[in-house]
């Protein structure tokens, strides 16, 4: 029996003997990744709280700058609801001269937004990156246009008034100006982000820039191009109902009058015909830009 339990304790000392672990030692980069990790997460949240407090603190200053009160908005309810009151009927015994009024207003957009366009064509291809013949004018003449489409229509109008005198003209001049701007910008836009492919195959012809841009790069960009003269011209036709509030012409002149006088009648006629025209040029201008997609 001796010899048995030596013989087992002999076999368990050499074969079943458990092995020794040793603990692991710890991630010490893990660690630093996780502290940095919860640091930055607070050092955001303190970012998100300081700039949520600056955007009130701007919101709030607004408010008290441009007075806004609720209690004199209340107390003006009652006048405001005897004002709707008086709208109806509206007084047609002015409508030829009214229609006429807002065919002015049409063609001052027209005519606006048609200049613009011609003049707004070229300087995007000057001052696009990628088909300019001159870089070195490209970052002046984009100042240019930031100016004009920085300055309002009215603003233009207003200035043109003492210029050429009252009437449709100014207004013309006034839509112009400022659309150039605005239009020159996307224009270019547009000419940057077409495929660089068909323009490469063009040039490896040996084509000069003119025929470069009229094979490869004005397809490419036509309904882009054509969109933009649509939205443009749709936002012109509203825009220059109020040139007439500055003498440049139009159904606004009218308008500032009925609203003088306040005369609600003859008001619900301009702003009847005002909503028609509206809705009927969104609408052609919608339908224009879906066939060209």
């Amino acid at each position: 029996m001796y010899r048995t339990i030596r013989l087992n304790n002999r076999s368990m000392t050499a074969t079943d003997r458990p092995p020794v672990t040793t603990p692991p030692s710890p991630d010490f980069a893990a660690i630093l990744r996780a502290e940095r990790c919860r640091r930055g997460g607070l050092g955001r949240l303190l970012r998100q709280g300081f700039w949520g407090l600056l955007l009130a603190a701007i919101l709030v200053a607004s408010t008290r700058t441009a007075e806004v009160s609720l209690p004199e908005l209340w107390a003006g309810l009652p006048r405001l609801s005897e004002w709707l009151t008086r709208f109806w009927p509206p007084d047609l015994s002015e409508l030829p001269s009214f229609l006429a009024a807002t065919w002015e207003t049409l063609a001052i957009a027209i005519v606006g937004t048609g200049a613009a366009i011609a003049v707004a064509g070229p300087l995007a291809w000057l001052s696009a990156r990628n088909t300019t013949p001159l870089p070195w004018l490209v970052p002046p003449l984009r100042g240019v246009l930031n100016l004009l489409r920085g300055i309002d229509t009215a603003i233009f109008a207003l200035f043109f008034v003492s210029v050429v005198g009252l009437g449709p003209f100014a207004g013309v001049l006034g839509v112009a100006f400022h659309t150039t701007g605005s239009m020159a910008k996307l224009y270019a836009e547009v000419l940057e982000t077409i495929p660089p492919e068909p323009v490469e195959a063009i040039d490896a012809t040996g084509s000069d820039r003119l025929r470069t841009f009229a094979f490869a790069v004005l397809p490419e960009a036509l309904p882009g191009l054509v969109g933009i003269g649509l939205y443009l011209w749709e936002f012109n036709v509203r825009s220059s109902v109020i040139l007439g509030i500055v003498g440049a012409g139009g159904i606004g002149y009218e308008l500032l009058v009925s609203l003088k006088l306040l005369d609600f009648s003859r008001l619900a006629t301009i702003l009847l015909l005002i909503l028609g025209m509206v809705t009927l040029i969104d609408w052609l201008s919608a339908y224009l830009r879906r066939r060209l997609s």
